[in-house]
């Protein structure tokens, strides 16, 4: 068949996609969706039996279609619906999700479900489950999609209006995700930075400068004041929740084109003045409770910083 892979960019996912697809004889193009009228253009000069979409961030155009079969790759099970399903489903915790392959119609991801995997979920980064459990089911669930096709079996039919699978959701943003260093949970942060990590980052205060956060794991056997960074090791900075700590192993300040760094590249600033004579509440580093936590013999108690207390401005 000859299939033109329509993306917004010639991610993992879109590579992956081209080398199997190559690899079983078909004649596969790549073409940027950088604007509708450049897709329409692609379609009429490649003259595509199939449009297979992997990542886009747009709906395809209704006259491309409309005149040729277009599937379209989702990052979650049948009857999601939304441009952020791997970013909530993170964030929600699910246990399980899936990936689906449906045909584009007029309404976004709710074509026909040609083909679908479905996979455990575990604890790690968005990026890293993109690019392991949702890229192997994708390449799985559009190889059996294409397969159909060839075969000429009839397109399926849509999910019913009141199907119980059906639930829709918008972006994810940054209020959804916002951490509350006084009262989330080690879990809770977790989940949080994981959802954004790696696309976009979760924007945070560190030393007073606003970053995003990335790189996240559980910090076993250490805690301190909610909120406060108690310990460093190897380049990454271990802040304490309500239960325990997380390690953040990088950040990102938000200043365009701005490189990530390791956390512990990140020096404290000079805290906002504070108005009206009262006490401003500065990194407050509990050393007693870092001492007792300090049992593992890896992070360092960061004797290097000076412990501050507070400040009367």
């Amino acid at each position: 068949m000859r299939i033109l892979l329509l993306s917004h960019s010639f991610n993992s996912l879109t590579q992956r996609l081209h080398v199997e697809l190559r690899e079983r004889d078909h004649e596969v193009s790549v073409e940027l969706d950088i604007h509708a009228d450049v897709t329409r253009e692609s379609v009429a000069l490649y003259q595509p039996d199939l449009v297979i979409a992997p990542f886009l961030k747009r709906a395809i155009p209704e006259d491309v279609w409309r005149n040729v079969r277009c599937l379209i790759v989702h990052p979650g099970p049948p009857g999601d619906r939304g441009p952020a399903a791997l970013d909530w489903a993170i964030l929600q915790g699910t246990t399980e999700w899936g990936v689906t392959v449906l045909q584009a119609d007029g309404e976004f991801d709710a074509g026909p479900v040609w083909a679908f995997r479905t996979f455990p979920m575990r604890r790690a980064a968005k990026s890293s489950v993109y690019r392991n459990e949702v890229t192997q089911c994708a390449v799985e669930a559009v190889l059996e999609a294409v397969a159909a096709i060839e075969a000429g079996r009839p397109t399926p039919q849509p999910m019913r209006a009141n199907d119980a699978r059906i639930r829709v959701r918008g972006p994810c943003r940054q209020s959804d995700r916002a951490i509350d260093w006084q009262h989330d949970t080690t879990e809770t942060v977790l989940r949080k930075i994981n959802s954004a990590d790696g696309m976009p980052g979760l924007v945070d205060s560190l030393f007073f400068q606003d970053v995003r956060l990335f790189d996240v794991h559980e910090a076993r056997e250490i805690s301190g004041v909610p909120g406060t960074v108690v310990a460093q090791f190897d380049g990454a900075l271990a802040r304490a929740t309500v239960d325990g700590a997380v390690w953040i192993g990088h950040v990102r300040p938000l200043a365009p084109k701005s490189l990530k760094r390791s956390a512990a590249k990140v020096s404290p600033s000079k805290p906002p003045a504070c108005r009206g004579g009262r006490i401003a509440a500065m990194l407050r580093f509990n050393i007693a409770s870092m001492a007792r936590s300090a049992s593992c013999s890896s992070p360092s108690i960061m004797a290097p910083w000076r412990a501050v207390t507070a400040k009367r401005c």
